[in-house]
């Protein structure tokens, strides 16, 4: 029996995922430098033509990945505050689902991409609207959380944003060094609960 023909959008879009996938292995074994196009091209298995097809430039192409775990993230963090019975519980998921981001591949990943914008204008330009997007959305939903808790003190959960991204992304390079998820899920067990106890006190049930 004759499979039928796949249409056009499909086979791009079969395209666009075999990149992207090759685009972060290559991101996490070589890092940004090591990530050329020709580089992506052989781990991909396809012609340089058909990248550049979908990603004109090494530039797109790296922020097409960080968009795609972008919006992984959005999807996976909606979730886990969804699923919170009380403000505080909903802050813990969010804080869950973000550190068990540490370990994957796409967070190396990104964060190569990331760090390689201070020195690359066109990629800048390119990650920058996107990153900032994301970034005003997490905040956004931090906000959301602590109003129907009754807190209103956004610069305070400003700081500790800004300190929770920096312990993320430190946790993400510790674990690129020494992949030891116990030690890693240890400390922030730690994190977690000095996280909880500044924003909302002490868990007067006894949990987290």
């Amino acid at each position: 029996m004759t499979r039928p023909r796949r249409s056009q959008a499909d086979r791009s879009a079969a395209t666009r995922a075999k990149v992207l996938a090759a685009a972060r292995d290559v991101l996490c074994s070589q890092g940004y430098s090591g990530a050329t196009m020709f580089a992506i091209r052989d781990a991909a298995g396809m012609s340089l033509g058909a990248i550049q097809h979908q990603f004109p430039t090494k530039a797109k192409l790296m922020a097409a990945v960080a968009a795609e775990f972008a919006a992984y993230r959005t999807r996976i963090y909606a979730e886990a505050i969804r699923a919170g019975t009380t403000p505080r519980q909903s802050m813990e998921n969010l804080i869950d689902a973000n550190y068990q981001m540490v370990s994957r591949p796409e967070m190396a990943a990104v964060l190569e991409i990331h760090l390689a914008r201070r020195n690359d204008p066109d990629l800048d330009q390119e990650v920058g609207p996107s990153a900032r997007r994301f970034d005003r959305r997490v905040r956004l939903w931090g906000h959301l959380i602590l109003r129907a808790a009754g807190i209103g003190n956004d610069e305070a959960y400003q700081t500790l944003q800004l300190l929770n991204n920096a312990v993320t992304r430190g946790l993400t390079v510790e674990y690129i060094r020494n992949p030891d998820m116990a030690l890693i899920e240890r400390s922030v067990a730690i994190w977690k609960r000095q996280m909880l106890e500044l924003v909302f006190g002490p868990d007067e049930a006894g949990g987290s």
